[in-house]
């Protein structure tokens, strides 16, 4: 069995922030066991104590350690039932905006990983406005705490397998081929702004008309799961949108403070606190 003794994984977790300044403390022990036993086994090493040993003598062990620590799963339209019905609420709210003379529309995508999300979103919302959206400011802020996965996104270059969910014809019209790679036409970068940031030390982004934060909150504790939904709470304009994973269930005061939308693709609407 890979690890040994648990002290020494206690000191892997603080050596780890020490010396790289990631934080192990937000993530559940069960899924840090999970991805130090990824680089564990590649490195062909059995306990917390000799790979300690190896990080100290191996700083490119180091990257690769960070890449499978902040690693997602992720895709373009990945599990496309939850874009189908966002689709909906996406046309009411630009509707209401539109009654009201709102041309803004503020999307945060949470966690973003390597910017499959973020770019699924901004192409549903070229899809959905069609000549609309010229008539709207539209901002997807795109965040991650992984310096390397932001880059990867604002490259935009992908793999075939990347784009599985798509219909040829998209891919068309939304990436430029690059022998087996596809790259994302600039119309669609200059839709989202991707920033380093840190959800669960830093203050929520502000003035959102949606959330998306899918299969990222299933990993930190309980207790930062509930900070986590009310910095979303806060971070919502009133009766904006939270998107989150199938897996994922609101907790703590947030619980009472989303109305549900469509409780099996996990869309919630904002209800304002009484004045």
């Amino acid at each position: 069995m890979l690890g040994g003794d648990d002290a020494y994984f206690e000191d892997l977790k603080t050596k780890v922030k020490r010396d790289v300044t990631f934080d192990c403390s937000q993530y559940k022990d069960s899924f840090l066991k999970r991805r130090f036993a990824i680089r564990m086994r590649a490195t062909r090493v059995t306990t917390f104590r000799d790979y300690i040993k190896l990080l100290d003598s191996d700083q490119q062990e180091y990257e690769k350690l960070l890449d499978t620590l902040t690693v997602n799963v992720t895709e373009f339209m990945r599990d496309p039932p939850v874009y189908e019905a966002f689709t909906a609420v996406l046309r009411d709210l630009v509707a209401a905006k539109v009654k009201r003379g709102d041309k803004t529309l503020r999307i945060w995508s949470a966690g973003c990983s390597s910017g499959e999300e973020a770019y699924s979103l901004a192409i549903l919302l070229r899809k959905t406005l069609g000549v609309m959206h010229r008539d709207l400011s539209t901002q997807i802020i795109a965040s991650d705490i992984d310096p390397g996965s932001l880059n990867k996104a604002r490259e935009g270059v992908y793999k075939k397998d990347a784009l599985k969910n798509m219909m040829d014809k998209e891919i068309q019209i939304y990436f430029t081929r690059e022998k087996d790679l596809y790259r994302v036409n600039d119309d669609l970068k200059r839709m989202i702004r991707f920033k380093k940031h840190d959800l669960i030390r830093e203050k929520e982004i502000g003035y959102c008309d949606v959330i998306f934060c899918r299969n990222v909150i299933i990993y930190f504790s309980r207790e930062q799961q509930k900070d986590l939904y009310m910095k979303f709470y806060r971070g919502l304009k009133d009766y904006g949108y939270l998107v989150t994973g199938k897996s994922e269930t609101l907790v703590g005061k947030a619980a009472n403070l989303f109305k549900t939308i469509n409780h099996r693709e996990k869309i919630y609407q904002k209800i304002p606190r009484a004045t």
